[in-house]
């Protein structure tokens, strides 16, 4: 099969880049086991610089969202409880972010043409990538892109070097349902434990986000759902009963990048060249970037006519992601330090610092809008 662009990997961010290519009239393929991105039970909560994006892409989210225009976030520390809220009229937008299901997500943008099979090879000739399947098929194209996850077998056979530094933490993640009306109020909570995350969905529902050490996390989710309800409950009592709805994933929290994220033709994307813990809503929003970053270069040599996969196209991506990530990145792995932090300098670090931002309020705003972009 001779495609112009293949993309490995049919969950969001493949997704993405399928939507993209097919609005340049690019005559692209997706690759991923039948039901890749089976019952994902999380969220993702989209920033409204990519609520913008999708937009320009004709792809509406709000109908399947829940608004979360006000954010709690409290540490427990020496001074007992400290709490700054920040609401989305401090900085003149109607939501902080827009949360909801990745399986609608997904929903919301269809892939007509796809095969059904597991890369397990990537081969390069002159001018073209071809991607080997389990299954014996070859896809020769100009372009292939892996949007094919954290341990991305897409490129390490292209052999685009990832950097991951683990952090020693865990995140524990489930859907649940609140006896209290949310109202859009996302609380975080940093305690002796770590932090927990209540990320409102629907009316009565919501994400359950619990990151800590990992002996922690495994000893809490070995426990089962009552112990799980329990502590979630005494950490954030503001919902009234937590019950899960799904049982809880669990997965190691590590900090990664591929600081060259293209090689001959295949370019990594999403997770499959940088990962951050689930703290900060960066996650899927950097996939955003990323895709709409590769849309602007490659409309660029579509216009003129030039190779979508040469070396000088994907180039003019990596430079444009290498000054966007590191900071980002950098941002992210403090941040997650700092709310992990169960020393009494951390405790005391994190309450001195809400209370700042609650006495300072231009270096909040701007704070703010810096996460918010």
């Amino acid at each position: 099969m001779q495609v112009d662009a293949v993309i490995v990997g049919d969950g969001p961010t493949g997704r993405l880049a399928y939507r993209v290519l097919s609005a340049l009239g690019l005559d692209a393929v997706v690759v991923a086991p039948a039901n890749a991105h089976g019952t994902d039970p999380r969220t993702t909560a989209l920033l409204p610089s990519s609520v913008e994006g999708l937009d320009r892409l004709r792809i509406d989210v709000r109908p399947k969202a829940t608004p979360l225009p006000t954010m709690l976030i409290e540490s427990v520390g020496p001074f007992g409880l400290t709490a700054e809220r920040f609401s989305a009229a401090e900085v003149d937008t109607p939501y902080l972010a827009l949360n909801l299901p990745i399986g609608d997500l997904v929903a919301l943008m269809p892939v007509a043409h796809r095969v059904e099979d597991k890369v397990v090879g990537v081969r390069h000739g002159p001018g073209r990538v071809s991607v080997l399947t389990e299954g014996g098929a070859q896809i020769s194209a100009r372009l292939a892109i892996a949007a094919d996850g954290v341990r991305s077998p897409t490129r390490e056979a292209a052999r685009i070097r990832m950097w991951r530094r683990p952090l020693g933490l865990s995140a524990l993640c489930a859907p649940v349902e609140l006896d209290a009306p949310h109202q859009g109020l996302c609380i975080e909570r940093y305690d002796d434990t770590g932090s927990i995350t209540v990320i409102p969905v629907g009316g009565r529902e919501g994400s359950l986000i619990s990151i800590a050490p990992t002996a922690e996390i495994q000893r809490l989710a070995a426990a089962g759902a009552p112990a799980i309800e329990a502590s979630a409950r005494m950490r954030q009592p503001a919902y009234g009963a937590i019950r899960l709805a799904a049982p809880p994933v669990v997965f190691p929290v590590s900090l990664g990048w591929a600081p060259a994220p293209v090689r001959r033709r295949v370019v990594a994307v999403g997770e499959a060249a940088h990962t951050v813990p689930p703290i900060g809503a960066q996650g899927w929003n950097l996939a955003v970037r990323d895709v709409l970053a590769l849309a602007d270069v490659l409309s660029d040599a579509v216009r003129t006519g030039g190779d979508i996969g040469g070396s000088d196209v994907l180039s003019r991506y990596a430079r444009r992601r290498r000054f966007d990530l590191p900071g980002r990145l950098a941002a992210v792995g403090m941040l997650a330090g700092v709310a992990t932090d169960t020393s009494l300098p951390g405790r005391l670090a994190r309450q001195v610092g809400l209370g700042m931002l609650s006495r300072v309020t231009p270096i909040k705003h701007a704070l703010m809008r810096r996460g918010l972009a």
